[in-house]
């Protein structure tokens, strides 16, 4: 008897679905927590059921789950602000990364503001002497 490498992926017009299990593999949530998400926001994953009632998730399913991952156990999120927050389009890249330049900015205002100080004291140490 063959072993097959997992369930077989059912191809749709708009690109394959995925079981729950393979959604787990792919981002790393436990199914248990995918299936909590699916009825906790409803119509918010919505994917698509078998005749038997097994769930089926798009890419975008596999998409939402991953964001609303980040925004719950990154940021400490509930899954309803988090929720909204991915409808608003707000994406933790384009965050994380306005978070970064943030950073960076204030970094070079203190390194500038350090830079006018050593200068100061240079000029002053210089006009001792």
């Amino acid at each position: 008897m063959e072993a097959q490498e997992g369930p077989p992926v059912a191809p749709q017009e708009d690109g394959p679905l995925y079981s729950i299990k393979e959604v787990s593999e792919l981002t790393d949530v436990p199914a248990h927590t995918i299936r909590l998400w699916d009825r906790k926001l409803p119509g918010f994953l919505a994917p698509h059921r078998t005749p038997g009632g097994q769930r089926r998730f798009t890419e975008e399913c596999v998409e939402r789950i991953r964001k609303l991952d980040y925004y719950v156990n990154q940021k400490g999120m509930t899954p309803v602000g988090a929720r909204r927050r991915i409808e608003e389009g707000i994406e933790p890249e384009s965050h994380e990364a306005q978070e970064l330049r943030e950073i960076i900015l204030a970094d070079r205002r203190v390194r500038q503001a350090i830079d006018e100080i050593v200068e100061l004291i240079r000029k002053k140490l210089l006009d001792a002497v």
